[in-house]
């Protein structure tokens, strides 16, 4: 990750931290590497007068509703993960139904991000779920 994309991902962190489901869900879109380069392209993700950044989820999910056909661009198994992080923020439902087009290493991260969503970080690393 260029070190943009990390000052970004620290910025979404911070605006997250103290909501599991969000740090969950903004740590899946770090890790993975693909969305959030892609987020900020399409202006979904918003700078705050305060100099913090935010995802504007709504927006991404309504995206997500209609993988492909908007400005968004990602492979199938890579829309299944921003799905997931759109469902990991409790604010929207969407469906998983294809989530068995996650490959290996995207299915790791997204049982990760779920246990973190549901237990908080230090439960989600105790798993062990991203050794390989």
């Amino acid at each position: 990750m260029n070190h943009d994309m990390t000052d970004l991902a620290t910025r979404l962190a911070e605006r997250a931290a103290g909501s599991w489901q969000e740090e969950a869900a903004v740590w899946l879109l770090a890790t993975h590497g693909h969305w959030l380069p892609e987020l900020e392209r399409t202006q979904l993700v918003i700078a705050d007068v305060d100099g913090q950044s935010r995802i504007a989820w709504r927006q991404v999910a309504v995206a997500c509703l209609s993988a492909g056909d908007g400005s968004l661009i990602g492979t199938l198994s890579e829309w299944q993960v921003l799905r997931l992080a759109c469902l990991l923020t409790g604010r929207h439902a969407l469906s998983l139904a294809n989530v068995s087009l996650l490959d290996e290493p995207n299915k790791r991260l997204a049982l990760h991000a779920v246990a973190w969503a549901s237990g908080g970080r230090a439960w989600a690393d105790s798993l062990a779920l991203l050794a390989a």
